[in-house]
């Protein structure tokens, strides 16, 4: 196992279950896609009605200051 990918377990295991459950879910789903490079992510019908919804909705999902903070926590 990567540093990386234990990193990310530690990080897993502070969440509440219910937390890590849906992102295991996804890991799982990103998984048995074929996730590797060029690999084609495929949303589920309940993400795709999400995503729509917040497409028709006209507001913005979140401020480009929440888009940088999101994306610093991930950068080394």
């Amino acid at each position: 196992m990567t540093r990386l990918m234990r990193e990310l377990i530690e990080k897993l295991e502070a969440l509440p279950e219910a937390e890590q459950d849906a992102l295991a879910r996804e890991f799982l789903h990103v998984i048995e896609a074929g996730a590797g490079e060029g690999a084609v992510y495929v949303l589920t019908p309940e993400q795709e009605e999400e995503v729509r919804r917040a497409l028709e909705d006209g507001d913005p999902n979140a401020s480009p200051q929440e888009v940088e903070a999101f994306f610093a926590r991930f950068r080394g």
